[in-house]
C-alpha cells in the first residue's frame, strides 16, 4: 500500500531533466493548468513533506490527485528513459510485436521480435531472451504458420541454453547475497568454528576457479561472490584481486555498462574502497576516481550526484580510519558544496560523518551546527545508530564550549529522544551519558582525569564484547577521552 510521501520521494528522486520533461509532456496535452500539474510544482516545492497546505489547496481530491499524479510521472518516466535505454526498447518491441500480431500483421510482428531477440542478446539478458523464445513458439503456432521441425529444434536448442545461464546466475547471486548476509553480520574470521559452519552451510565449491561458470552475468556474481568471500575472511589482496575483475568484466561489455552504468559505479566505489585499505593502492584510488569522471555516461546529472555519493564518503571514511582528522577535515568544503550541488544535504551517512569529522577536529560549533541539521531534517528510520550517537557529539561540543545551560538542556532531550526510542533496556549512549559523563562534567579538577580513565575502561571493556567492534561512536568517544588525558 503506498504512504502519503511516496508522491513526495518520487518526486524529490527525479533529476532537472526529467522534471522538465514530464512537466513539458504533460502539457501537450494542452492542458497546462491542470490540477495535477500545479500539485507537482507543490510537491517539487517542497522540502520536507506538508499534507496540510496541500489539503487547503486540493481540498477532498488530494488523494486522487495524488495517486493520479504518481502514475502519470511514472508513465512520462517510461517514454523518457525508452529515448536511452536498451532495455527499455527490448520491452518496448514485445509490445510491439504483440500489438502487430494481434492486428494480423503477422510478417512486421516476426520483424519486432527478431529485433528485440538482438538487442536482449547484446545486453546478455537471459530472462527476457527466455520470454522473447516462448513469444516466437507461441505466435508460430497460434497464427498456424507452416513450420519445419528445424525451426522448432533451433527454438528449443536456444531456450536450453538461456534456461542454463540463467540457473547459473541465480545459482551465484543467492550465494553472492548468503556472503553478504556473512558479511553484515560482523563475520570473525578467527573464529574457527564459524568458518567451518559458514563452509558446510553455503556452497563455496561454487567460488573454485574450475567451477568458473560459462555465461557472462553469472561470471560477474561470480567475481563478487569471491570478492565478499575474501571480504569476509579478511584477506584484502584477493579483495582487490577480485574487485579489478569485477570492473574489467564492466569494461569488456561497453553496452552493458552503458545500459547500467548506476552498478558500474558500484563496482568502482567497491574496487576504491578496496584500494584505500591497502597503502600500496591508496593512489590507484584516485585514478579509478578521475577515470570514473571522464566516462561519456558521467555527463548524466544523476551519475555525476551517484559518483559524488560513493567517492566522496571513500575518500572521508579512508582518512577517519587512518586517524588523518585534518586531512578529513580538508574535504569537507569540498564535500558540503557538492551536498548542495546534487541535492544530498539530507544523506544522513554523509551528514554523519562531517559531524564525526568536526567533532574530532574540535570544531564543536560547527558540530553542533550538523547535528541539528541531521535532527530537523532527517528521519530516524533506518539509521537510527546515527541519530544516537549525534547527539553524545552535541552534548560532548557544549560542554567543550563551556555552554552549561544549553548542555542541561540537551542532556534531557537526549534522554526522551533515548526512552522514546529504545526498545528494551538502556542504551549504550544512555549509559555513557548517565554514568560516565555526567560524572565528568561535574568533577572537580583533582577527579577530572579519574572519572575520564573511568569512561575509557568502559569503552575499552566495551569493544573487546562480541558484536561490538563496528559500534558507531567508541573509537570517536575513546579518541576525545585520551585528548582529555593529554
Amino acid at each position: 500500500m503506498r504512504s502519503k510521501e511516496d508522491l513526495f520521494h518520487l518526486v524529490q528522486a527525479m533529476s532537472k531533466s526529467e522534471k522538465r520533461y514530464f512537466v513539458l509532456d504533460a502539457k501537450k496535452s494542452g492542458r497546462s493548468d491542470s490540477r495535477y500539474l500545479a500539485l507537482f510544482d507543490a510537491v517539487n516545492n517542497q522540502e520536507e513533506y506538508d499534507e496540510e497546505p496541500l489539503k487547503k489547496k486540493f481540498a477532498a481530491n488530494l488523494s486522487s490527485d495524488k495517486a493520479y499524479l504518481y502514475e502519470a510521472i511514472l508513465r512520462s518516466m517510461r517514454d523518457y528513459r525508452s529515448q536511452s535505454s536498451k532495455a527499455a526498447q527490448v520491452k518496448e518491441r514485445l509490445m510491439d510485436a504483440r500489438y502487430l500480431y494481434e492486428r494480423g500483421l503477422y510478417d512486421q510482428s516476426t520483424e519486432r521480435i527478431a529485433e528485440a531477440k538482438a538487442m536482449a542478446a547484446e545486453l546478455e539478458d537471459q530472462f527476457t531472451l527466455l520470454e522473447i523464445n516462448r513469444e516466437e513458439q507461441v505466435s508460430l503456432f497460434d497464427r498456424r504458420a507452416r513450420v519445419q521441425l528445424e525451426h522448432i529444434e533451433t527454438l528449443n536448442e536456444e531456450r536450453e541454453r538461456t534456461l542454463k545461464a540463467i540457473d547459473e546466475e541465480l545459482k551465484y547471486l543467492d550465494l553472492y547475497y548468503r556472503l553478504l548476509l556473512e558479511l553484515y553480520r560482523d563475520f570473525n574470521p578467527n573464529d574457527e568454528n564459524r568458518v567451518e559452519t559458514m563452509k558446510k552451510q553455503l556452497p563455496l565449491e561454487l567460488l573454485n576457479s574450475e567451477n568458473k561458470p560459462s555465461s557472462l552475468q553469472a561470471m560477474r556474481r561470480y567475481l563478487q561472490c569471491n570478492m565478499v568471500y575474501y571480504n569476509i575472511l579478511g584477506d584484502m589482496d584477493n579483495v582487490y584481486a577480485y574487485s579489478r575483475k569485477a570492473v574489467e568484466w564492466w569494461e569488456e561489455l561497453p553496452m552493458i555498462k552503458e545500459e547500467e552504468f548506476h552498478r558500474y559505479i558500484n563496482e568502482i566505489a567497491n574496487l576504491v574502497n578496496c584500494c584505500y585499505k591497502l597503502e600500496d593502492k591508496k593512489n590507484e584510488a584516485q585514478e579509478w576516481y578521475e577515470r570514473l569522471k571522464n566516462e561519456k555516461s558521467s555527463g548524466n546529472l544523476h551519475n555525476q550526484k551517484v559518483i559524488f555519493r560513493y567517492i566522496s564518503l571513500s575518500k572521508l571514511l579512508y582518512h577517519l580510519n587512518k586517524n588523518e582528522f585534518s586531512d578529513a577535515n580538508k574535504l569537507l568544503p569540498e564535500i558540503i558544496e557538492g551536498m548542495n550541488k546534487f541535492g544530498l544535504k539530507k544523506n544522513i551517512v554523509l551528514a554523519g560523518n562531517i559531524v564525526t569529522v568536526y567533532f574530532l577536529v574540535g570544531d564543536f560549533h560547527n558540530c553542533i551546527k550538523w547535528v541539528d541539521h541531521i535532527v530537523k531534517t532527517m528521519k530516524t528510520s533506518g539509521r537510527l545508530d546515527i541519530h544516537r550517537i549525534i547527539r553524545i557529539y552535541k552534548i560532548i561540543s557544549f560542554y567543550e564550549l563551556d555552554k552549561y545551560e544549553q548542555l542541561d538542556l540537551e542532556i534531557r532531550s537526549a534522554f526522551r529522544f533515548y526512552k522514546a526510542n529504545e526498545n528494551s533496556q538502556e542504551s549504550i549512549e544512555e549509559t555513557v551519558l548517565n554514568v560516565y559523563l555526567k560524572p565528568i562534567f561535574n568533577a572537580p579538577v583533582n577527579e577530572f582525569k579519574s572519572s575520564v580513565r573511568t569512561l575509557r575502561q568502559y569503552l575499552s571493556e566495551l569493544k573487546q564484547q562480541p558484536n561490538t567492534e563496528n559500534l558507531l561512536g567508541l573509537d570517536e568517544l575513546m579518541i576525545w577521552a585520551n585528548t582529555k588525558l593529554k
